[in-house]
């Protein structure tokens, strides 16, 4: 189903990238005036909170999306049927949305990647409650942990330390990958259940839901920004 997603997502650019009539580079530019895209002046759009994902800014953002989602998300496809992994993909896409809309208001939002880090990071999750019957899990959990060091080292060296800071929606990763982590452990097949695991079940359930829940009712009630801001991808 990731596959499935893909091609949406590069038949949305396709369309675009002819609609603008300008050649698309590797960051840009991206189409804001699209209904999809995340508008932080028209947050009433609740679908803009979910549709944003379809949209991408410049061709190295596509790619790199695709790439990552497709490897991922088939891994866990493999053991976890597919409605599972998209229950996991659009939770990201939803919690990006909104921990962006948080954090960084005045900002468009557009791109999959809350989506691509909820899968991600959902291995965390199937570590934590299949670890005895994973093949060598201590290298899966390394691998994870290596990708996430680099991904949180450049996330903090892009917001404060580089010379020209991307625009780069850091927080919508963060989003979505803490939903992954929350909802890898209530989706995904628990393949021999524990005591603990049932604990850590219901820990992650209520957790998600209250997170969630706060995010809504933050975006209901901050003001909305008062001018027009930078496209984040």
């Amino acid at each position: 189903m990731v596959e499935c997603v893909g091609w949406a997502e590069a038949a949305v650019f396709i369309y675009y990238a002819v609609d603008m009539g300008v050649t698309i580079g590797p960051n840009g530019p991206c189409p804001t005036y699209s209904p999809l895209v995340y508008h932080p002046q028209r947050r009433y759009e609740a679908w803009r909170y979910v549709s944003y994902a379809l949209i991408h800014s410049g061709w190295v953002h596509l790619v790199n999306n695709l790439a990552v989602q497709v490897f991922f998300g088939i891994l866990l496809e493999m053991v976890h049927r597919w409605w599972r992994v998209m229950v996991v993909y659009m939770s990201g896409v939803a919690a990006g949305a909104l921990a962006h809309s948080i954090f960084t208001p005045t900002a468009f939002l557009a791109g999959a990647s809350g989506g691509v880090y909820a899968v991600e990071y959902a291995h965390l999750g199937n570590l934590l409650m299949n670890w005895p019957e994973m093949e060598m899990p201590w290298l899966q959990l390394f691998v994870l942990l290596l990708l996430i060091g680099l991904d949180f080292g450049y996330a903090i060296w892009d917001t404060y330390f580089a010379l020209e800071p991307s625009n780069t929606g850091h927080m919508a990763h963060f989003g979505g990958a803490v939903a992954g982590v929350l909802v890898g452990v209530v989706v995904l097949r628990n393949l021999q259940k524990e005591t603990w695991e049932r604990y850590c079940w219901w820990f992650s359930l209520v957790l998600f839901l209250l997170v969630i829940s706060a995010g809504v009712m933050l975006n209901v009630f901050l003001p909305v920004p008062g001018f027009f801001p930078e496209d984040v991808h």
